[in-house]
């Protein structure tokens, strides 16, 4: 019979890395509503913390699958063929754990957005500055102004 205890442990530290991100990256929409960029290249370092912990978490879970026979099996595939004892304990931490992504994707969908709108009101402020105003692309390089593509430009 396979023991579950371990795997069942890894979801719960799933649920609690999620329950630290979630605010982390609500902080970070709030900040960019509020166009506090410190704010959110404090938050953004935060996450790239957590991405590692994500990164050792999702191997442990890779590696106690194995262990179980199930390697490369979905949370779905897993409930199925978990004793019945098991997937009592494991549905309510797959339900939570989904919720907690569902929410993280949410909050952080938002953030995109408001720093999507945030860079192109920054980008539109460049480029009503009109002529003689040097402006450089992502890359660095100063943008001539007298030979700009437009996106009506093309060759027939």
């Amino acid at each position: 019979m396979n023991d579950f205890t371990a795997f069942s442990k890894i979801i719960e530290e799933f649920i609690a890395l999620f329950d630290h991100l979630i605010p982390i990256e609500q902080e970070k929409l709030d900040a960019a509503v509020k166009n506090r960029i410190t704010f959110v290249e404090d938050c953004m370092h935060k996450e790239q913390a957590a991405v590692l912990q994500l990164r050792g978490l999702e191997q442990k879970r890779e590696a106690q699958q194995k262990l179980l026979g199930m390697e490369g099996y979905t949370f779905r595939q897993i409930l199925e063929h978990a004793p019945e004892e098991e997937v009592a304990v494991l549905k309510p931490l797959f339900d939570q754990l989904a919720e907690r992504v569902r929410t993280f994707q949410s909050v952080s969908g938002s953030a995109k957005d408001i720093i999507e709108v945030n860079l192109h009101v920054i980008q539109s402020a460049l480029a009503a500055e009109g002529p003689g105003k040097a402006t450089y692309s992502a890359a660095g390089q100063k943008k001539d102004d007298n030979n700009r593509n437009h996106f009506t430009s093309r060759s027939i």
